[in-house]
Formats: C-alpha cells, sequence, structure tokens
C-alpha cells in the first residue's frame, strides 16, 4: 500500500494532496482528466508519487476512451464482474491472452476491432478466432507489416523468387506478438508447423499474392504495432538469427510438422 504523505524537498514540512481537471491534446482528441499530486502549502512545489503518476495515466486513456467511444478501463472490469468472470474467464470468452485483458483494465487502450469484441463477449456471447487472432485475414496487409520491416532493417526480406523462409518467421512473430500484447494479430494469418518452422498456412499460394498486393490499400499500422516490429527488429537483425530465435521456441515442439499454431501459444514465446 502507498505511503499517503510526501515532504517538501525545500523543509517546509508535509505536503498536500491536490487534484485538478486539466485538459491536453492527446491523438489529436481534445480530452479532460483529472491529476492528483502532492502541493507544498509554503512554496508551491509540486511532486508524485509512482502511483499518482499510473493513475494519471490511466485518467488519460480513459478519457481518451470516452470521447471516442471505447469501453474504459473501470467499464471493461465492471461489466465482467457483473457477470461473474474472472479476467480468465474473460480473456477465453474472446480467445485472447489474459495479459490482455488486464492491460485494458489497468490503461492500455484496445483498438476498435477489440472494443467491438469485448462489447460481444461483455453481452455473454464466446468470440474470436484462435487461428487468425481475432483479425480478417488481409495479404495487403502483410505486405505492409513486411515492407515495415524491411525498412527498419534495411534490406529486402520479400525477395523475388524465394519462399519467404525468413520472411514467415519475422510475420509470425509480429503476429503472435501483436496477439499476446494487443489481442488481435496484425495480419490475420494462419500458421502452421512444418519442418523448417513456423510458415504460412498454404504459403505456397500466397507468396505471389503477396507479391503483388498493394500495401497502401491495408489499414495503417498502428503505433503499438509499429513498436512491436521494432522490437522484432532490434532482437533480430539478420535472417539466420530470426530463424534460430523460431527454432528454439519450446511452443513449436509440442506441434507435430503440419498442425496449426494457435494463436494462444504466444503468452509462451521466449525468444523476443
Amino acid at each position: 500500500m502507498e505511503h499517503r504523505s510526501m515532504n517538501c524537498p525545500n523543509g517546509h514540512g508535509e505536503m498536500q494532496i491536490e487534484r485538478i481537471n486539466k485538459s491536453m491534446n492527446f491523438r489529436d482528441v481534445e480530452i479532460i482528466f483529472q491529476e492528483e499530486h502532492y502541493v507544498c502549502s509554503v512554496c508551491g512545489t509540486e511532486g508524485g508519487s509512482i502511483n499518482q503518476t499510473v493513475a494519471t495515466q490511466a485518467a488519460i486513456s480513459d478519457a481518451y476512451r470516452k470521447a471516442v467511444g471505447l469501453l474504459t478501463g473501470e467499464e471493461i472490469r465492471e461489466s465482467r464482474k457483473k457477470l461473474g468472470l474472472t479476467q480468465s474467464a474473460l480473456a477465453n470468452r474472446m480467445n485472447v491472452g489474459v495479459a490482455s485483458i488486464k492491460r485494458w483494465e489497468g490503461g492500455l487502450i484496445q483498438t476498435k476491432s477489440m472494443d467491438r469484441a469485448l462489447r460481444l463477449a461483455l453481452s455473454d456471447q464466446i468470440v474470436g478466432d484462435n487461428h487468425t487472432g481475432n483479425r480478417p485475414f488481409s495479404i495487403p496487409r502483410i505486405k505492409l507489416v513486411l515492407r515495415q520491416f524491411e525498412s527498419l532493417l534495411g534490406r529486402k526480406i520479400l525477395k523475388k523468387n524465394d519462399k519467404g523462409l525468413f520472411a514467415a518467421k519475422y510475420l509470425w512473430y509480429a503476429d503472435m506478438l501483436a496477439f499476446r500484447r494487443l489481442g488481435e494479430s496484425m495480419t490475420g494469418s494462419t500458421y502452421a508447423r512444418l519442418p523448417w518452422g513456423p510458415q504460412l498456412n498454404n504459403y505456397r499460394d500466397l507468396i505471389d499474392e503477396i507479391r503483388k498486393a498493394d500495401e497502401n490499400s491495408a489499414e495503417p499500422l498502428t503505433p503499438e504495432e509499429k513498436r512491436i516490429i521494432a522490437k522484432i527488429s532490434m532482437v533480430c537483425p539478420e535472417d539466420q538469427m530470426i530463424f534460430n530465435a523460431a527454432h528454439r521456441e519450446k511452443i513449436l515442439d509440442r506441434r507435430p510438422v503440419g498442425a496449426t499454431i494457435p494463436y494462444t501459444d504466444s503468452a509462451e514465446l521466449t525468444e523476443i
């Protein structure tokens, strides 16, 4: 439990808690939120605890979500409790990891598609697809994600006459980590465990379609998705590194060759 007091650094004794309404532009939306901090009544020095900083971030998140019509963390939590659901039970209804529910309730802003899924699940329905990561399959978005990787890596990974051996590994990690953190994949792709690691299902039929796709027609990548791609690129800047990382993942060991890799396995990824 947080100790609810703070002394003035200028020696004026205990500071007082003050709550004020603030306004700001967040993601191009004007929002009003309440902030709590300590103030010295003598010199006016302001200070804040770690818990107050976390609470302010959550208040900004909820003010934004309310402004754009998304469920707030409190609304998710209260609706879940009214149904008698644990965080794990709600996650199971949505086919997402429980970490996603915890993050949404704690302040992470869900996407519009995940908000729709939350509303369905909280109206007592089972939603989601564990094979596509709760997202419609999109070939243009596959190409968009691969182009983002190429921009960060400084080289082509979607090569002519290439079967996507390395590109598929980058894509698999992007989709799986997005599902683990955000509750939905980036591309809606389905993956199978093959002798040379995770690969797009029916990749032989998809490679040419991916090359011909117009990535500009795809839904733009969100800042969170771009951060996930950047992390993967930083950890595995070379083709052989992403190949080796995928082969070290223990979740593949329990899947027979040819089997689909469910997105819920993303909770057990260890290499990135």
